[in-house]
């Protein structure tokens, strides 16, 4: 394609890195207004996960920063969260499943301080994701078997199904 042709195509990453981010903020306002005072401590872009793949060519560190994780102050342990949205189309939910990757569930239980048994994991699914029937069975059918690590929040606007999937599934994997 010409550059000419490339610089008139709509830019969808910024609409798509925008909306991300707005599912991300509404997130980030329940579990801090949430967690305040309780001994968990939500953080935004946790950089624990930034070097698990060594170093590039460069030098730079090589990893994963997940949106978010949320880590019990007592004693380290850690729940990683993954927060992807899109509207009909796209591979939001498919590039989430490489935290499944065996050796990303290692890495996740060492640096969150998590026994074998835990899948430090909450992986949320917004818009399009969670409305589309058929991204809900596509994802329901991957996700089986770690439904307590699984929510497809199809309203921003519901805080209260974060709660509650919180308190009945996560919060259990951390105290």
């Amino acid at each position: 394609m010409a550059r000419e042709h490339l610089e008139q195509r709509e830019n969808w990453q910024e609409e798509a890195n925008k909306r991300g981010r707005k599912a991300e903020k509404v997130f980030d306002e329940i579990i801090q207004r949430h967690l305040r005072d309780s001994g968990l401590e939500p953080i935004p872009k946790p950089r624990s996960l930034a070097t698990i793949y060594g170093k590039r060519e460069s030098g730079r560190s090589h990893g994963v920063r997940p949106d978010y994780a949320i880590r019990n102050q007592a004693d380290g342990r850690t729940v990683f969260v993954e927060i992807k949205r899109q509207r009909d189309e796209g591979n939001a939910h498919e590039r989430a499943c490489k935290y499944l990757a065996p050796s990303m569930l290692t890495a996740m239980r060492e640096v969150g301080r998590q026994p074998a048994t835990i899948v430090p994991m909450w992986w949320i699914f917004t818009e399009g994701l969670a409305q589309n029937p058929d991204y809900r069975q596509e994802i329901s059918f991957w996700f089986r078997g770690l439904e307590p690590n699984l929510l497809l929040w199809d309203d921003l606007d519901d805080h209260g199904v974060v709660v509650r999937h919180f308190e009945t599934h996560i919060r259990p994997m951390i105290e």
